[in-house]
């Protein structure tokens, strides 16, 4: 069994540390900077050539509450990822709900989020139950996997796909185009960046048209409702609508991969734990989830622009200036989390800042992710109780997916 060790301490010195260097992430004592640098100096300025004009650094989980709260002066609209500049690239989320501010953000969330409200998602849980016990139903004892491929992958992208309406015959590239497009610092594409930005494009476009399908047949699904949304009597454009569907398929898929992955990590980590949960998983049921989710933070920042010349916390900073929530860091931080390094599925206090941090653009898809975690994680250690890690996972090269490209996993009873 893999049991490895969180490198709680760095061999970096402070003015080493440089969060926009995409190399940074692969490091094994990236979370001891971290905390040497959240407690040193919670905020800081951070430039590499992957990053664009650089950006501040925050690391503070109360600086990060105040700030995601504050939308006039740290805006949404320009972009939110600190390695993007506004108008020079291309991102998956533009002209989407992510990069809206109040007030056209709240128009706008709730005419897509009733699909995401707990009723619903209360309505969908057999459904989930029913593909997570499908795929667990194809594994063998003895077998080994990639977890990450193969399983953690699979279900939040066979969900969300049915929620947003994709022909399954559609899925598979899909998937494809999500996991490029969501490579912007992967060594594969740094000299050809076209393929990445080409393959947001096409996931953007198969929306469209997906959409305009749907206006002349609608059905049961997301794309439908999307495509009679009309603002002042004209529908929403193109861009709008790529941008939509190309954020509820990342968004929806690729950050509930991740946390699985993290998820099936820390159980082998702290087996324990998993003996734990599987004593009384349905009483487990809400700590469990949320401890993942904490111990995971699938996205690692979410950015903002400044809107106006300002002094936050004694620091200048500039209007157009970009700004880092580093989640990955405020979800470690010891005055809010007792013991922030050890994996307690019993943790009753948990106000991790995985979803957001109180502002406006807290996840949508909250309550589903909770749901797939819990079952997927539930009905595997059912049927195989010592299933564990056997090799260090793989991690992204990226400045804001927490996740891993594969992960080794045996199957075990």
């Amino acid at each position: 069994m893999l049991v490895q060790e969180l490198e709680l301490e760095t061999t970096l010195a402070l003015d080493e540390i440089n969060l926009a260097d995409p190399d940074f992430w692969l490091r094994d004592d990236f979370h001891g900077a971290l905390a040497l640098l959240r407690t040193e100096r919670p905020i800081s300025w951070h430039e590499h050539p992957a990053s664009g004009k650089g950006f501040w650094a925050l690391l503070d989980y109360d600086d990060i509450a105040e700030v995601d709260k504050d939308w006039e002066a740290f805006s949404s609209k320009y972009g939110v990822r600190v390695y993007n500049d506004a108008g020079t690239k291309v991102r998956p989320g533009t002209g989407a709900l992510i990069e809206l501010d109040p007030p056209y953000h709240t128009v706008n969330r709730k005419r897509v989020s009733k699909a995401f409200m707990p009723r619903q998602v209360g309505q969908m849980e057999g459904y989930v139950r029913e593909q997570a016990r499908r795929l667990v139903s194809e594994l063998s004892d003895g077998q080994e996997i990639d977890f990450v491929n193969d399983l953690a992958a699979v279900l939040p992208f066979e969900i969300i796909s049915d929620l947003v309406g994709i022909d399954p015959v559609d899925r598979p590239r899909l998937l494809e185009l999500s996991n490029i497009g969501r490579s912007e610092h992967e060594l594969d594409y740094l000299d050809r960046p076209e393929v990445q930005q080409q393959a947001v494009l096409d996931l953007r476009e198969y929306g469209v048209n997906l959409a305009a399908k749907r206006l002349l047949d609608p059905k049961e699904d997301l794309i439908s409702e999307l495509a009679k949304v009309q603002v002042d009597g004209k529908q929403i454009s193109k861009e709008e609508l790529g941008g939509y569907f190309g954020l509820m398929i990342s968004a929806g898929s690729g950050t509930t991969r991740a946390a699985l992955s993290h998820g099936m990590l820390a159980f082998s980590q702290f087996p324990e734990q998993r003996r734990l949960f599987m004593t009384d998983p349905v009483g487990f049921e809400r700590t469990m989830a949320e401890e993942v989710i904490r111990w995971a933070t699938p996205l690692k920042h979410q950015g903002r622009v400044l809107t106006e010349d300002i002094v936050f916390k004694g620091v200048p900073m500039k209007k157009g200036q970009k700004i880092g929530m580093w989640f990955i860091a405020s979800n470690r931080d010891p005055r809010i989390f007792p013991d922030p390094f050890k994996f307690d599925i019993t943790r009753e206090v948990n106000p991790h800042q995985s979803f957001g941090a109180g502002g406006p653009h807290f996840c949508m898809g909250a309550h589903i992710a909770r749901r797939e975690i819990w079952m997927l994680l539930q009905e595997l250690f059912a049927r195989f109780p010592n299933t564990h890690v056997i090799s260090a996972p793989v991690r992204e090269r990226s400045l804001q997916s927490n996740g891993f490209k594969s992960m080794q996993v045996r199957i075990a009873r």
